[in-house]
């Protein structure tokens, strides 16, 4: 089980770093991130010879990545910029527990 960050429109902001037992760890995962949002560091990286991405850091421990490769630094710096004001709100789509 995984999370993902869409926009609007459905495309793929960023992802979680890694994968969860069930639904309910993931969930938690996700409104930990919410609620510390203020706390996370980002750093940009090079994904390949001339491509860059992002990731989202707690500590030491790296909680998100960009979905994607940008081409230029800046457009993953921006990226990861937005991400960062959008998931203190992001809904919780597809993990209503009453579903079940």
């Amino acid at each position: 089980m995984s999370w993902r960050l869409l926009a609007t429109n459905n495309r793929d902001l960023g992802r979680a770093a890694s994968a969860y037992a069930d639904a309910a760890a993931c969930r938690a995962a996700v409104r930990w991130l919410q609620e510390h949002a203020g706390d996370l560091r980002v750093s940009i990286h090079r994904a390949g010879p001339s491509t860059w991405s992002w990731r989202i850091a707690a500590g030491e421990t790296v909680v998100a990545l960009s979905s994607r490769a940008y081409q230029r630094r800046i457009q993953a710096e921006q990226a990861a910029s937005i991400v960062v004001v959008l998931i203190p709100d992001a809904e919780l789509a597809g993990m209503d527990q009453s579903r079940r």
